[in-house]
């Protein structure tokens, strides 16, 4: 059986406040700064944006059943806090809507699909990111570092509650229902109190060094948006720090936020978003309460694993995807990719299916029994089809 042939890609980029003008557009040989922020490049066939083929022809058309998307993300901001729902809650959600008359475009629409979206985050440069729940313990304790009484009003109460998944959903769901002056000013007595502890150069235990952390990106969120709920998320959820090659995974019903850096993210291919914080886009609380699994640390680290030389798998729990990270470094490497696959460069330069590859740019390469050979001196992550 003779090799399949890959087949360049062109791919949709999505500009959102939040993107950086440098990291991507430098990505593909660009001139920076661009005009404006790119903050997303989608490869993939969700039909809301697909990629290209050289025919013209839509990836949607060509493999319209391709289970997963792959993303090239930049944050130069920070994205809204959120959560993804499992497959049962798309479809429920899905239905509701359309129930109720919203076309697919409708900005207060969150289901725009019937899939989950479990996703797995890749860092290509030093990325932080908010992800899964601290324990209750743990934001009681931050909040007697504060120093705030509203703030330990706020959560104090709930975190007494036996049963560690009630008091998180309890925590949660307290600061997403306030509204107006309630809100402003617990937000303007919590940044107070941040400010005053950010300046205290005493080192008072075990914790402390998080604390501050958590407290700079308060502070740092509070100056993008005041008044925003989400501005609390750094005293509520892990802060999670990646270094290149670095990732996590996020599975469906996991509250985060990706607060700066930039990366690889491949995740079912699905865009359903429940947001609670940090944006100007449709915001439904309620719903998102009820998506989210309320557990402590529920993302977690993926390291890549060696599995021949050149070649690295990122194992994750699902079977939507499976993810190498190939560098032939002058000898191919094999990939034992499964079903129709994509190639994505991100560093130097390979050949697949013969089609070479500069950085930044991607192919698809179809159905193939062979193992996938890559070649070339640069580096290149391979997301497929996978099996759990």
């Amino acid at each position: 059986m003779s090799p399949a042939r890959a087949v360049r890609l062109t791919n949709p980029v999505r500009h959102y406040p939040w993107g950086s003008r440098t990291v991507l557009p430098r990505l593909l040989g660009r001139a920076v700064p661009a005009e404006q922020p790119w903050a997303e490049i989608w490869m993939g066939a969700h039909p809301l944006d697909p990629s290209y083929l050289p025919d013209g022809s839509s990836l949607a058309d060509v493999e319209p059943a391709l289970p997963f998307l792959v993303k090239l993300l930049a944050a130069e901001e920070p994205l809204s806090v959120q959560a993804h729902p499992n497959r049962a809650q798309a479809q429920a959600g899905h239905d509701a809507e359309d129930a109720r008359g919203l076309s697919r475009s409708d900005p207060d629409r969150s289901y725009k699909d019937t899939n989950h979206k479990p996703e797995l985050f890749i860092a290509l440069e030093d990325t932080q990111a908010l992800c899964g729940f601290r324990s209750p313990k743990d934001i009681v304790e931050t909040a007697d570092r504060l120093g705030s009484a509203a703030f330990s009003n706020l959560v104090v109460p709930a975190a007494r509650e036996a049963d560690q998944a009630q008091a998180l959903r309890e925590i949660l769901t307290r600061v997403l229902h306030l509204e107006g002056h309630s809100r402003s000013e617990l937000l303007d007595e919590v940044t107070r109190a941040c400010r005053r502890l950010a300046a205290d150069d005493r080192d008072d235990g075990h914790g402390a060094d998080a604390d501050k952390t958590a407290v700079a990106w308060v502070l740092r969120l509070d100056e993008h948006y005041p008044a925003d709920g989400g501005v609390l998320a750094p005293l509520l959820l892990d802060l999670v720090a990646l270094v290149p090659g670095e990732a996590i995974f996020v599975d469906a019903g996991v509250l985060h936020a990706y607060l700066h850096g930039a990366g690889v993210e491949v995740q079912a291919s699905s865009d359903n978003v429940l947001r609670g914080g940090l944006t100007g886009k449709h915001m439904d609380v309620d719903e998102l309460l009820r998506v989210v699994r309320f557990e402590e640390g529920s993302g977690h680290r993926v390291r890549p694993r060696p599995v021949r030389p050149g070649l690295e798998a990122y194992d994750v729990p699902v079977g939507d995807f499976a993810v190498w990270r190939a560098q032939p470094a002058g000898l191919p490497v094999a990939v034992p990719a499964v079903g129709p696959t994509l190639v994505l460069c991100v560093d130097g330069w390979v050949e697949v299916g013969g089609t070479g590859l500069e950085q930044g740019a991607a192919a698809f390469v179809p159905r193939d029994g062979e193992d996938l050979m890559v070649a070339g001196t640069g580096t290149c992550f391979v997301p497929s089809p996978g099996a759990v």
